[in-house]
């Protein structure tokens, strides 16, 4: 019935390729055979024949071997051989894709399917777009971009202005992500180059946005225009080989998306000796590792680690020539060294121009300061450096079946059970973990006794957000007069000067009181990122100002003037958080306004959360410039904006 089945599919299917048929044909064949062969052997014994059922059962699984080898004997052709417009999956030597994984290892693939890994790259139909692409309307630069669907493909007509004499048609083919926001790429020449689609739909947000406002870039910035070929490939699909030489652009892909042999390596071979039940149930019922496949769980620190490193980090292409890495692209595979195919920047090893409040990776410290770079961020960490700390002590590719989350909500973040909390520091620091309100000076439930809410504070920045760094660290106001990064404890004290800090740091911990201005002794430090910080600051800042925990402990109704400042900021980006920051404050959710509106409409929007926050009680605090009337200082707000720190600052995502 189940091989019935699967013909009754195959049939049912468009554009239906013959060596399918032949081996669907060939399953069918191999199951009669079974049950044939089984039944004579019931036969037999019913018959009184000397086969005794040991010798009948040793059959059975003999005739059930063969069977399973010959229904997956056949590596089929890859079936978008016939694309050409399009980057296709092919998957190299030694590679299988995913789908032969499914039958063995069902929860592992179960996991892995409902993770953002998968979608990093997709195929774009109805059903894979996060966007309703169809009818979308799209306008830059007096260039008109207007989506249509044809059956399940969907076209792209730009034209400048209202010409259609001038107008062209592109198909959309792949998109890459689908959590915080969504790239489309286009077809283009020559052969397989893709061109990218200069929006990208914001996915909570339901809106379209120009590439350059969904990045910290300065206003209008070309920054963001890379091809997928040579670019995105790398990082977003399993074993990508861009293949590009001179004009010849012949890009593949071994699967879509971060798939199974990202993680473990090619599984051809894998695949094909398991077969043999009796390998598979010994190694399955054994602690003996599989020869043919990697497992990271039983790999070092360093290289289960390096898995995640060859995208998790700033890195360049290692030994290998340029024209080999155009054509391969990176040729690493689990278990091996990384540096043979890729040279890892850290921090302390660029040049100090590289290290600057303007860097596009690094804080003037080399502390990582864009996201997605967590393996450098790691390899700083004295945790890594001085254990068996990896990606993995806190991450898990699988969600384990006593975790009772929905899958959902794991694959947010991938963590294991319990690594939101302090269990995952539990293992190295038992004392501290288990009395951390006495550590941590901060009541027992409360967010200042979360280890990684003081030792990995959001001080990277990506996807329109702030994230955690995963560079293990201690709170240090002299570390902030140096390089500008917000401390854990301003953070979340948005209240608090910098001085305030260094007094609770040198009466906890024996700390020094570092020498500081007279601003950073009496202002607070938020505000002197949001006014006077660079753009990287101010986001940082304003997103702060939308943390729960630093809303609980700072209060927020002396936040809004200065996020009603920030929606009239320079940077896109900037303007997003610190609306969506404004809007999480009482009476003003339904605030008009729309980040990448007109200047007019900026300035109206400002006008109206201000007047919004004036018929609203305030409590004076000094540090937040609120004077005993309930209003903004003006002098020192003022002058604090006109030190706005306006060097382009790109952060390099």
């Amino acid at each position: 019935m189940e091989t019935s089945h699967t013909l009754l599919q195959l049939l049912s299917k468009p554009k239906l390729q013959r060596v399918r048929l032949r081996k669907a044909s060939m399953e069918a064949v191999v199951a009669v055979l079974v049950l044939v062969s089984s039944f004579i052997g019931v036969r037999l014994l019913d018959r009184g024949r000397r086969f005794s059922l040991p010798s009948l059962a040793l059959v059975s699984v003999v005739a059930a071997s063969v069977a399973w080898t010959a229904t997956h004997a056949l590596r089929l052709p890859a079936p978008e051989e016939g694309i050409s417009d399009r980057p296709i999956e092919v998957p190299p030597t030694g590679y299988t894709t995913s789908r032969s994984c499914e039958a063995c290892h069902p929860a592992q693939y179960q996991t892995w399917h409902a993770s953002y890994h998968r979608t990093m790259t997709q195929v774009v139909t109805p059903e894979t777009a996060a966007a309703d692409l169809d009818g979308t309307e799209l306008s830059w630069a007096e260039r008109l971009y207007r989506i249509e669907r044809r059956g399940d493909d969907f076209y792209v007509r730009t034209s400048e202005g209202e010409d259609p004499v001038a107008s062209s048609s592109q198909r959309i083919v792949l998109s890459t992500g689908s959590h915080s926001m969504q790239v489309y790429w286009m077809e283009s020449e020559p052969d397989r180059q893709l061109e990218m689609l200069p929006f990208h739909y914001l996915v909570p947000e339901e809106q379209w946005v120009h590439r350059s406002a969904a990045f910290l870039v300065p206003p209008n910035s070309k920054f963001y225009g890379s091809q997928w070929n040579e670019g995105c490939i790398h990082c977003h699909t399993t074993r990508g080989q861009p293949r590009m030489q001179g004009t010849t652009v012949d890009t593949q892909v071994g699967e879509f998306g971060i798939a199974c042999e990202s993680c473990h390596g090619p599984g051809e071979r894998h695949v094909r000796e398991n077969r043999n039940p009796v390998r598979r149930y010994r190694l399955h019922l054994g602690d003996d590792p599989d020869p043919d496949i990697v497992d990271p769980e039983r790999l070092d620190a360093r290289r289960a680690s390096e898995i995640c490193g060859r995208c998790h980090g700033y890195g360049t292409a290692g030994p290998a020539d340029k024209k080999k890495f155009d054509w391969d692209g990176y040729t690493f595979e689990p278990g091996r060294e990384l540096s043979y195919s890729r040279r890892m920047t850290l921090g302390d090893e660029v040049p100090a121009a590289l290290r600057s409040r303007t860097s596009t990776m690094f804080w003037p410290d080399g502390m990582v300061r864009g996201s997605g770079r967590e393996f450098g961020a790691l390899l700083e960490s004295p945790c890594f450096r001085g254990g068996d700390f990896s990606c993995l002590s806190c991450h898990t590719m699988h969600q384990s079946a006593d975790d009772p989350r929905p899958l959902e909500v794991w694959a947010n973040d991938q963590l294991g059970p319990g690594m939101d909390g302090n269990e995952a520091c539990a293992s190295c620091h038992p004392a501290l973990v288990s009395n951390a309100s006495e550590h941590s000076h901060h009541p027992p439930e409360s967010p200042g006794s979360l280890c990684y809410n003081c030792h990995m504070p959001y001080t990277t920045y990506g996807l329109l957000k702030a994230i955690r760094s995963h560079e293990i660290s201690s709170p240090s106001a002299s570390t902030g007069l140096a390089t500008g990064r917000p401390n854990a404890c301003n953070q979340c004290h948005l209240d608090e000067p910098l001085g305030w800090t260094a007094e609770q740091l040198q009466a906890w911990y024996e700390i020094p009181v570092p020498e500081m201005g007279i601003d950073e002794r009496n202002v607070a430090a938020s505000l002197l990122w949001l006014l006077s910080g660079d753009a990287a600051q101010r986001a940082l800042a304003a997103w702060s100002m939308g943390w729960e925990p630093a809303r609980e402990a700072s209060g927020t109704d002396w936040i809004p003037p200065y996020l009603a400042q920030l929606l009239e900021d320079p940077y896109p980006a900037v303007r997003f958080v610190a609306e969506r920051s404004l809007r999480r404050i009482r009476g003003f959710q339904d605030l008009d306004y729309d980040f990448i509106g007109s200047e007019d409409h900026q300035r109206a929007a400002h006008a109206e959360a201000l007047a919004r926050w004036s018929r609203s009680p305030v409590r004076p605090a000094g540090p937040t410039l609120i004077q005993e009337d309930g209003r903004v200082h003006p002098e020192v707000f003022a002058r604090l904006l006109a030190a706005r720190d306006d060097r382009p600052v790109v952060v390099a995502e």
